[in-house]
């Protein structure tokens, strides 16, 4: 028993070091000159818009240039084919065109495992249709990311829903995706480091019991977090796993 005791108190100490070194990291980061150059272009806007920054000048970066490798564009064009169904399931589409779509688009393929599991459900729940609904968000930055959407407008109310679906049905599934072309890198994280502080300005008001500064729309910030962390491939994390750390 002693020795099982000293074995556990010993992993217990481990862990604990771990994360005290990674929390000092992450608190103590030596940025790049892009990065710093990156950080201080978003916060120029948040400025002007009247949004809270940061204070601590060593945290709170995305990763370098160098460190970053984007997701494909046949990657961003499948998980634009997958939302698209998981979001018109969502709104209640008819069986028939939803199988339609399903055939069309080879959504099954394309799905994770959680989204499998609202695809099969006959009766999903309320929060499994609140959550599928949602990812137009993370779909309206796909279709940006793919050069469909010419810029994302200041994230104070949700996409449109009826613009952005069009844009996919009215291609098809050949022609969008041989028309699609990846932004570069520079404007993808550009675009990420300023949802970034978004997003912390959001969960610091929440966090006070405020509301989000500028009328920001905290739910339309956290889905373009998720998305364009998962197109920088954030922490190598999964679609399924996407972590907007802030």
């Amino acid at each position: 028993m002693k020795i099982i005791t000293t074995f556990i108190l010993i992993s217990l100490l481990s862990i604990q070091m771990m994360y005290g070194q990674n929390t000092k990291a992450v608190e103590n980061i030596k940025p790049t000159t892009s990065q710093k150059e990156r950080r201080e272009r978003s916060e120029t806007i948040c400025q002007s818009k009247g949004i809270p920054v940061y204070k601590n000048k060593n945290a709170l970066f995305i990763n370098s240039d160098e460190a970053i490798t984007l997701r494909t564009k046949d990657e961003v064009v499948d998980r634009v084919f997958a939302l698209l169904y998981l979001a018109l399931k969502s709104e209640g589409l008819e069986e028939a065109h939803l199988k339609n779509l399903e055939q069309m688009y080879s959504v099954e393929e394309k799905l994770t495992p959680n989204e499998l599991l609202y695809f099969n459900a006959d009766n999903p729940t309320e929060q499994q249709r609140v959550n599928a609904n949602w990812k137009y968000e993370c779909m309206h930055v796909m279709l940006w990311s793919l050069g469909y959407i010419e810029d994302l407008h200041f994230p104070s109310e949700v996409c449109n829903v009826a613009d952005d679906v069009g844009i996919i049905v009215k291609k098809g599934p050949k022609k969008f995706r041989e028309d699609a072309e990846l932004r570069n890198k520079e404007e993808i994280l550009d675009k990420a480091d300023l949802i970034l502080r978004y997003d912390w300005a959001c969960v610091s008001a929440r966090v006070k019991g405020e509301k989000a500064p500028a009328n920001l729309d905290a739910g339309v910030v956290y889905e373009w977090h998720y998305a364009l962390n998962w197109l920088i491939q954030y922490a190598n994390q999964n679609w399924d796993n996407v972590t907007t750390d802030t």
